[in-house]
């Protein structure tokens, strides 16, 4: 699978451009996956998220010799996906301009703590390119916890690989746009599920939930 470094945005509804010099290396796919919000119990929690700048219009650039100029930009779809698994995580969520709003005096926030999603890397792999029979898309996030003071409780990433076989899917659009479906809903699920497990977290929510835990 190639990689390469990036500022993507991940697209949950969206257009998702990729332009490449030549016609025969240019892509233009609108991405359209539906993930559906998670099953799980919501947390008695009010929990903030901060998206920032970077976050909410990243840019994936690459210029090699078989990928020649590439740029993958996806506007807002990508803070779309989030705020779907975060409300079906807690039982109140505020969009917050920074993640130390709640100690800046952002009285009508009042949220027990607040997360901060950031995109660290992501690769995506055409059959033709791995000599396989399957499109194939990786997306890496580093999420970081804060109190609702915005101080740093933790921080863990969450991975999402999704593929999707040629033999289904003649389409190259078709293609790429299913396995980036099922990467979402690999990052969702493992959001979802694992977050009351990760270390740090664990502790965080017996203070804040002690009779529920």
């Amino acid at each position: 699978m190639r990689q390469a470094k990036t500022n993507l945005s991940l697209p949950l509804t969206a257009a998702l451009a990729i332009a490449a010099a030549g016609c025969s290396r240019s892509v233009t796919l609108v991405v359209d996956t539906r993930v559906p919000a998670p099953l799980v119990e919501q947390l008695p929690l009010s929990m903030g998220v901060y998206y920032d700048e970077t976050f909410r219009n990243h840019v994936y650039e690459e210029d090699s010799e078989t990928r020649s100029d590439w740029s993958v930009a996806s506007g807002d779809s990508q803070v779309r996906l989030f705020e779907r698994i975060f409300a079906s995580m807690f039982s109140r969520v505020a969009r917050l301009e920074s993640k130390t709003a709640a100690a800046e005096g952002a009285a009508a926030a009042a949220v027990d703590g607040v997360l901060h999603p950031e995109i660290v890397e992501m690769q995506f792999a055409l059959p033709a390119e791995t000599k396989t029979e399957f499109y194939e898309y990786w997306v890496k996030y580093k999420i970081t916890l804060y109190d609702g003071n915005g101080g740093f409780i933790v921080e863990w990433p969450v991975t999402g690989y999704g593929k999707s076989s040629t033999e289904f899917l003649k389409s190259r659009d078709k293609g790429l746009n299913a396995a980036i479906e099922q990467a979402m809903r690999d990052v969702g699920a493992k959001l979802a599920i694992g977050f009351p497990k990760v270390a740090g977290v664990e502790d965080w929510l017996e203070e804040r939930l002690p009779r529920a835990r």
